[in-house]
């Protein structure tokens, strides 16, 4: 494969997932055989075939006396699952989960393996059209699944769900100890017209809530834009979807043409997305720029790249920008938000983000599923990285306690004091 480029949709057959496993988004599908026939086996008594049958899924491997204990080691552990668990596997169900474990064992949280359904469903949600319940989960510093963002007017709305309660059960499934986002979101998810039954733990209340939502259609809209003063706009991404560089152009433009000369952007519990989309929206408002370097493995050798700006600046160079952020923003929205104030076009307002400074690529499998594979550490522009760490808002503001449950587009000016700080500091630009 060739170095990877920069993912801009038609410009290179890699397309790169920055998100903090809210979703795992699956944007790049190569089918990828585990092996090839006649390769040779170090330990040729591992997947010798059975009699009569046909050798034609093998492996290479290193012929060094550490790599002969371990093949050793995983006969004697398929030897034993195969004549002694108490459940008669096939040979395809222990050859499966043999390659779960293989994907959920690395160190990386965001390498991991997808069901065929799991797959479907972050493939569905990425268009932003998909039958749920209307709302935006998120993983928050403990690990504990929890509702980030509720769409208007949707089943969730409609069911009493507020924003911070934290998943306990899906339909009577134990789901408190989950940290795999897309489990919980398939569980969520089902056919249109179909009740869901939920149960939260909700903080405010220190008590378990229980509610029934019923699934519908749900078209996202994942960018939304309103004028805040004669000369601010103000433009909310929840997350980096299909189309959001062409909604979030649209929205500048309008607020550009009723005058608006600065904006702020709301990122707060954004948990990433599309490469492509957020390279699009950062490539119209920056000159031509490097917008990050990139550091990874491909084909099996290291790999060092950058993703640039050209010259496709749409807005005036005079505008500048605060960013909202929490620390359920993360990954291309900590891209977006780095970049733009590495090059002093904006300031930070609100709390240290989530710090995954890693994209994924992930790989389709012939049965439908698919594996997410951590490629690469990105750093910004200041050669920062922020993987771990996240970024340090340039002005500190929390959240009023009796505003935390409620989504942040019912929020008013008077109650979000992070809106209200940011719109204090544009301004001062005048």
């Amino acid at each position: 494969m060739p170095t990877p480029a920069s993912p801009r949709r038609g410009r290179s057959v890699w397309s790169y997932v920055l998100t903090a496993g809210i979703t795992m988004l699956v944007t790049f599908a190569l089918t990828v055989g585990i092996g090839l026939a006649a390769l040779s086996v170090l330990n040729p008594g591992f997947l010798k075939p059975a009699e009569g049958g046909q050798d034609r899924l093998s492996f290479s491997f290193a012929p060094d006396p550490a790599t002969e204990t371990a093949l050793s080691k995983l006969q004697a552990v398929f030897d034993a699952l195969d004549k002694s668990y108490y459940q008669e596997l096939s040979d395809a169900e222990l050859i499966d989960a043999m390659a779960r474990g293989l994907v959920n064992e690395m160190d990386s949280p965001y390498t991991m393996y997808l069901t065929a359904e799991q797959n479907r469903q972050i493939e569905e949600s990425m268009s932003g059209d998909y039958s749920g319940i209307g709302a935006f989960v998120g993983l928050n510093k403990d690990g504990l699944v929890e509702i980030t963002e509720i769409i208007e007017n949707s089943p969730a709305e409609e069911a009493g769900i507020r924003v911070g309660d934290l998943f306990m059960a899906v339909d009577g499934q134990d789901v408190s100890s989950y940290n795999d986002i897309t489990a919980v979101a398939a569980l969520v998810r089902g056919a249109e017209g179909t009740p869901v039954e939920l149960t939260f733990f909700r903080p405010s209340l220190d008590d378990h809530v229980t509610v029934t939502a019923t699934r519908r259609r749900i078209t996202s809209a994942s960018v939304a834009h309103r004028q805040l003063t004669d000369k601010i706009g103000y433009i909310q991404v929840r997350e980096f979807s299909q189309n959001v560089a062409k909604n979030f152009i649209a929205a500048i433009e309008d607020l550009e043409s009723q005058g608006v000369e600065h904006l702020v952007i709301d990122l707060r519990n954004n948990t990433g997305g599309m490469a492509s989309e957020v390279i699009d929206m950062l490539d119209y408002l920056l000159p031509r720029a490097t917008i990050a370097t990139l550091q990874g493995r491909d084909n099996g050798k290291p790999f060092q790249a950058s993703w640039d700006s050209d010259k496709m600046m749409g807005v005036p160079a005079t505008m500048r920008y605060a960013i909202l952020v929490n620390g359920i923003t993360a990954s291309a929205s900590e891209l977006f938000a780095g970049c733009l104030r590495d090059y002093g076009l904006a300031m930070l307002v609100g709390e240290q983000t989530y710090g995954k400074g890693s994209g994924t690529i992930s790989f389709a499998l012939a049965d439908g599923s698919a594996i997410n594979v951590t490629n690469f550490l990105y750093y910004l522009p200041s050669g920062e990285s922020i993987e771990g760490t996240g970024l340090v808002p340039d002005q500190d503001v929390v959240l009023p306690e009796d505003a935390r449950g409620i989504s942040l587009n019912r929020l008013t000016i008077e109650q979000d004091t992070q809106l209200f700080a940011a719109l204090a500091a544009l301004e001062k630009l005048d």
